[in-house]
Order: structure tokens, then sequence, then C-alpha cells
């Protein structure tokens, strides 16, 4: 997974605008939820290309030999 970053600005009357990078998915929902539920109500909503692919997940297996 490459890397994943929250941009947030705030404008001068106020309003927040929150920026997803690197998260597919609902991913981003959930990593923006507490966010969202402290600064406010969500007034608006858009999703980038990035939303509507399918997140991986990534497992790594090793093998232990006893020796």
């Amino acid at each position: 997974m490459g890397m994943q970053q929250i941009e947030i600005q705030v404008d001068r009357d106020g309003n927040v605008t929150v920026h997803v990078e690197g998260v597919k998915g609902e991913e981003c929902i959930r990593i923006t939820r507490t966010l969202e539920e402290a600064l406010g109500s969500v007034t608006d909503r858009s999703f980038r290309a990035e939303f509507f692919e399918e997140q991986v997940l990534e497992r790594t297996a090793e093998k232990v030999t006893k020796l």
C-alpha cells in the first residue's frame, strides 16, 4: 500500500475541506469519521476515483522451521 495522507483546509469563512489520498473504498470515510464528528455536520461529500477502487489487503506469511 502506498503512502496515506489526509489534507485539511480551512477557508476564511471557517469551512473545512478534507482530502484523503492513498486510501481506497470506504476506508477513507472510516478514518475521517472522528474528525468529521468533531468539526460538525458534513454539508457536501465527493469522492475521487480511489474511493471506487477495491481495497486489497496485503498479507505476509512466514514459514518457521524448527531445528
